[in-house]
């Protein structure tokens, strides 16, 4: 035996995946978390000889237990100071494909920033469950200075063997282990298997060394050795929620005198290092990672529990591009920055983007809580940014005459903006300018003697939307306001800046409307129809291409799981084309028009009991879309309202686009990505390759001459077809987390079969979407500053002008457009400003960032702020830029 066998080195990582809720939630995985630890302690304590445990590469788990044993802080970071226990350089594991890129730099900030208390971060790239990989991977872990990466979902045979350089579309690339197979693949070395005492659904993964003259550890052996670069191997001693095994180390050498190899206790940074003493010839990979043929990638979370999603883009725009960016300009004119406030709710964030919450395969209380922390992180943003906008307002001169309210517009976006902003009034009045009083409720402002100006005269359509009672002014005791909510389309604002405008009594002017007749609409971009049964006819002016049958509904049976869409065998698909719709044109001003479309769908109401195919009994399905056309925008809006009451289906939009195609292109991290539209047959595949893809905030077919783009607000699944066709996923219904009959998976546990009722998505659901049809080339059209618009609200509050700042004003402005902006705020370490930009096209590009005010130093940093070179500047204020083809880059300014 030993004469036919390699001689190798089995590197034995001692480690925990700590899944912090699940098929449990929170708190009961806590209260083991808390024994696990306490354990660990323990054996680190008694066996010096234990060389080491990893703690899943995520720092959360010390909060989550010094909440529960805050007296054990100290021992906890002897062992961390002195290399016994790994931690980081995440806060949380996430999932890739469904946060924003700026999240993941956020997360790793985190990580680091909570894990230096405790003394060192482990700098490895450890990403063992991720449900599939993203191209930029390697370049924001560079960005931590970061130059390894394990991985184990969404490898096919793209790389050849366990070991190769992974390169991020910027050229950045890190030394990757592929862990073939698993990252617990020995994680238990006891020598009798019997003992182990797990539940059935786990026990597949536990059987590792067993039989005669230890046959299975051989074969696992054997086969880590036949894919790996050299003779140095990785052995995961550890899995989902295990503890700690208190006998590793008499087991370790009880084995090492039975085996032919050296197995030595270890880290990942053990095993890194003798890999590259060895100097293997290592294969280049560039690009995401979505296969399944190995391990699952589990397509189906992309639409699962799609509310989470839609939570999660929500919050994400608050924070990143609403509330850091004017809390930033507040600072940078003299007030305080809330880092405290921030961290809370990147904390609450962060916390949801652990991959089994956000890809919703969890049970229903796990979503439930989910739902209440990005609804706190939001309350947070919105109090930031009301009182940002008030702080801002201040500074601004604004000598108005009594009966004037002033209202400020802030553009988050870098580039002019045209788009409608909603503003909620205070029912305040000045009855000597600059001193607020606070009025009655039974003298609220009626604002039908009103006209909205901007700063030249113009006279502004303006609509009032409705009314709401909110609390105020709560430390002087608290006076109830009825705010008046308005909107109206504000044009040409200047970039990351603002313009004041006023309401003022005045007679109101009309102007023509945009409405053709009660069925059509057009603006100066696209004349839209809405046909008998609800799907749109669309002319393209740019093109004079003519679109059909947009904005169709296509309803099938879904037999899955939260992991995977999975057809009955017996597929029934129904479709809105044909069915009478009940159309009205609801609005029709010289800004803006509606049309409403009512349809429903008579659906069944779930599967057979034996699941093979769509029941007899329908249900209801209400349909009701808003398709909105505005002045100056080259958009056409869709808000799509779905009362659903079926079971166990899939609900998407359609667009047939027409165009010819054998890619897809969407907006990944960072990034834009090219995927091929025919999909691969996948025999054998664990799990059945699918044509349903992530994107983020757009997805795109074109020819060279024209293209339509469909963007959306947190609907991150798409599909393309060869012949044009988008689907974008509304609703994925499923009630159980795990099924073992899947036709799309093969039988692989991917956990317990708890029935999952909230996965059905019983009720109302609101989707946000747009069409938007272009000619010639996405990145000639920039189709990015649509979607980013698309999904960034223009931002408008009553203001108190007693400052300095003139009416219309940019406080910061980046050349060209593609160099995009994904955060502007204050420095973590010191007073400077940070912006961090990246180049959304594969192309160099030369550009500058120019601040309003003179500037003192630039410096080029890392993603973790810390300085990498200076940067010349420009007259002081201007920072010229050269970026690679989507390169992403951090500048500190010091004023």
């Amino acid at each position: 035996m030993n004469k036919r066998r390699k001689h190798a080195e089995l590197i034995v990582v001692a480690h925990t995946h700590w899944d912090r809720e699940w098929y449990l939630t929170f708190q009961q995985f806590r209260y083991q978390l808390v024994k696990l630890i306490d354990q660990l302690l323990d054996i680190l304590e008694m066996d010096r000889d234990y060389v080491n445990f990893m703690l899943d590469g995520q720092t959360v788990v010390l909060e989550d237990y010094l909440e529960i044993r805050p007296e054990n802080k100290e021992r906890l970071k002897k062992w961390i100071e002195e290399g016994r226990i790994n931690i980081g350089p995440w806060y949380t594991q996430p999932d890739e494909f469904l946060v924003s890129g700026e999240s993941l730099i956020r997360n790793l900030m985190l990580g680091h920033k909570v894990g230096k208390e405790f003394g060192n971060v482990m700098e490895h790239g450890y990403l063992p469950d991720s449900f599939g990989h993203i191209s930029q991977m390697p370049q924001i872990l560079q960005g931590f200075d970061i130059d390894t990466a394990f991985i184990m979902r969404g490898v096919g045979d793209e790389v050849g063997q366990t070991e190769f350089y992974w390169e991020a579309p910027d050229g950045s690339r890190v030394l990757t282990h592929y862990l073939a197979a698993g990252y617990g693949n020995v994680n238990t070395m006891r020598p009798n298997p019997k003992d182990i005492k797990l539940p059935s659904w786990l026990a597949d993964l536990l059987k590792r060394i067993t039989g005669e003259e230890f046959r299975d550890f051989f074969d696992l052996r054997d086969f880590i050795l036949s894919k790996a670069s050299t003779d140095t191997l990785l052995l995961m001693n550890g899995g989902d929620h295990l503890a700690p095994q208190p006998n590793l180390t008499e087991i370790s050498e009880g084995v090492n005198e039975k085996l032919p190899d050296e197995i030595i206790q270890g880290t990942l940074s053990d095993f890194v290092n003798e890999v590259r003493k060895k100097k293997p010839k290592l294969s280049k990979f560039r690009g995401e990672f979505r296969s399944s043929k190995y391990f699952p990638v589990l397509r189906g979370v992309l639409s699962s529990r799609i509310y989470l999603k839609q939570m999660n883009a929500k919050t994400e725009t608050l924070l990143e591009r609403c509330a850091e960016r004017i809390s930033a300009i507040k600072w940078v004119l003299g007030k305080d920055y809330p880092s405290g406030f921030f961290q809370e709710a990147w904390k609450l964030v962060l916390k949801n983007h652990a991959h089994d919450s956000i890809c919703g395969c969890g049970i229903d209380q796990v979503h439930d809580e989910m739902e209440s922390r990005f609804r706190q992180a939001q309350q947070i943003a919105r109090e930031l940014i009301k009182d940002g906008l008030r702080e801002i307002g201040e500074r601004v001169n604004f000598e108005g005459k009594d009966g004037e309210i002033p209202i400020l517009v802030f553009n988050p976006s870098q580039w002019r903006r045209t788009d409608r902003v909603v503003v909620s009034i205070n029912p305040t009045v000045n009855s000597q300018y600059g001193k607020r009083t606070s009025m009655p409720l039974e003298e609220k402002i009626e604002l039908n003697g009103y006209v909205l100006k901007d700063l030249a005269g113009k006279m502004i359509p303006f609509k009032i939307e409705g009314e709401k009672l909110i609390p105020e002014d709560i430390l002087n005791g608290v006076k109830l306001l009825l705010q008046k909510v308005i909107s109206f389309r504000a044009e040409d604002l200047p970039p990351f800046g603002y313009r004041v405008y006023k309401l003022t009594p005045g007679p109101e002017e009309q102007g023509e409307g945009l409405a053709v007749d009660d069925k059509t609409i057009e603006n100066e971009f696209y004349k839209v129809r809405a046909q008998d049964d609800g799907s749109l006819i669309i002319e393209d002016k740019g093109t004079g291409e003519i679109y059909r049958n947009f904005n169709h509904f296509e309803d099938s049976g879904d037999a899955g799981d939260e992991y995977n869409y999975s057809p009955p065998e017996e597929q029934e698909v129904f479709t809105s084309k044909g069915i009478k719709a009940d159309i009205r044109l609801i609005e029709d001003g010289p800004d803006r028009a509606i049309i409403r479309v009512d349809q429903t769908l008579k659906l069944p109401k779930s599967l057979t009991k034996d699941r093979r195919g769509r029941g007899k009994e329908r249900v209801d399905e209400r349909i009701v879309s808003f398709v909105t056309l505005q002045k100056g925008v080259r958009r056409i809006d869709i808000r799509t309202i779905v009362g659903n009451e079926a079971k166990d289906h899939r609900l998407r939009a359609v667009f047939p686009t027409g165009i010819k195609t054998k890619e897809s292109i969407a907006e990944s991290a960072f990034s834009v990505i090219h995927r091929p539209t025919e999909t691969p047959e996948g025999e054998g595949w664990i799990e059945k390759p699918s044509p349903t893809h992530p994107q983020t905030r757009f997805v795109i077919v074109e020819d060279g001459e024209k293209g339509i783009a469909i963007l959306n607000k947190g609907l991150p699944e798409y599909e393309v077809t060869e012949d044009g066709k988008i689907y974008l996923t509304l609703l994925r219904c499923v009630g159980w987390l795990y099924r073992d009959d899947l036709q799309t998976r093969e039988a692989h546990v991917a956990g317990p079969s708890y029935e999952t009722l909230g996965a059905q998505c019983i009720g109302k659901h609101e989707f946000e979407y747009s069409i938007l049809p272009y000619c010639r080339t996405w990145e000639e059209a920039q189709i990015w500053k649509q979607a980013i618009d698309f999904n960034t609200p223009l931002i408008g509050s009553r203001i108190e002008g007693k400052g300095k700042l003139p009416q219309e004003f940019s406080f910061l402005s980046v050349e060209p457009d593609e160099l995009v902006i994904s955060a502007i705020k204050k420095a973590e370490e010191d007073n400077s400003l940070i912006v961090r930009l990246y180049n959304i096209v594969d192309r160099t590009v030369e550009g500058y960032i120019e601040m309003y005010k003179e500037l003192k130093r630039v410096m080029e940093t890392n993603l973790n702020e810390e300085p990498k070179k200076e940067l010349p500047m420009e007259l002081n204020s201007k920072v010229p830029l050269t970026v690679k083809g989507f390169e992403i880059k951090t500048i500190k300014l010091s004023f």
